[in-house]
């Protein structure tokens, strides 16, 4: 398998990825399985799934059938999720799309409910419960653990929810954000990395200043190694940390995994063979990197 060495020099093996499990739909987002030791939960379009590569569980929605419905496991209805927080070992945020709100999941009962925003509601709303439109992501404020960050993306903005009392608020707005989709966060700065239509940009979280640090603006889309400035995405979706200068990007209909080496002003791509296919998700566990992709995880 892949191997991703992260002291210096950074340096990968490569090899041939395996199938880890197959879906029906795109996994949007995937992670450790904190109340399920050794299985990865991941989005499953309108559910939330559990799997070891060998058995999985639905934790609550339906495969087949969107809509909104709280309730308990199956019984429970939900757009598109395309993203979540294990905020305890407990109890998951998710991020429901295109019912326009966040909802919680207990692990002790798979129940669902409203965890803010307003569900088949969309708007523009700070406070209690909140609006939101088109939340795609959402992820733990690493210098604050009582705050989550939320990708709101047909809002152009970053929101916050304190978790304990639910409000809502705003991080940023801004009209490069277009289309925010997926959001990391630098462990020291915590400056967040975020993708928006065919650009990474990095919010600074002291100055809370918006920068392009990639990619190209707007809707210019393409596909081109170069320095940073000089490279083209087409529609990145999920990012993560390799080590402290470089990123992992999924670059969705380019069917690539790129590498930003902010230190050496460089993006190139890592090859995995053919098995990339609409990549959207990373997660990166003991050196070696699982891809969530259309209709399937494969271990790298």
């Amino acid at each position: 398998m892949l191997k991703i060495f992260l002291f210096q020099p950074f340096r990968i093996e490569k090899s041939t990825p395996t199938d880890f499990i197959s879906t029906s739909y795109f996994v949007y987002h995937m992670e450790l399985d904190r109340y399920r030791p050794g299985f990865i939960i991941y989005t499953y379009e309108h559910a939330l799934m559990t799997s070891d590569g060998t058995t999985t569980h639905l934790i609550a929605g339906s495969s087949t059938q969107e809509g909104y419905r709280e309730g308990e496991g199956a019984e429970a209805r939900f757009g598109t999720i395309t993203g979540f927080a294990q905020i305890s070992e407990k109890l998951v945020v998710v991020a429901d799309r295109s019912n326009d709100c966040m909802r919680l999941i207990d692990r002790t009962t798979n129940k669902t409910s409203v965890f803010s925003g307003q569900c088949e509601s969309r708007g523009y709303d700070d406070g209690s419960p909140g609006q939101f439109n088109y939340p795609y992501f959402v992820v733990i404020d690493k210098l604050n653990k009582n705050q989550l960050f939320i990708a709101d993306s047909a809002n152009n903005a970053v929101r916050t929810v304190v978790a304990d009392s639910r409000v809502v608020g705003t991080f940023v707005w801004s009209d490069s954000l277009k289309h925010i989709r997926c959001i990391t966060q630098e462990e020291e700065s915590g400056d967040l990395y975020v993708t928006a239509l065919n650009a990474l940009y990095r919010i600074t979280y002291t100055q809370i200043t918006v920068t392009l640090i990639s990619g190209s603006p707007g809707w210019n889309s393409g596909y081109g190694d170069s320095t940073l400035l000089n490279s083209l995405f087409d529609y990145p979706r999920e990012l993560l940390f390799i080590t402290f200068n470089t990123l992992l990007i999924a670059d969705w209909d380019n069917n690539k995994l790129r590498l930003l080496d902010m230190k050496s002003d460089k993006v190139t791509t890592l090859h995995v063979t053919n098995s990339l296919y609409r990549p959207a998700s990373l997660l990166l566990t003991n050196n070696s990197l699982y891809v969530g992709q259309r209709r399937k995880i494969i271990h790298c």
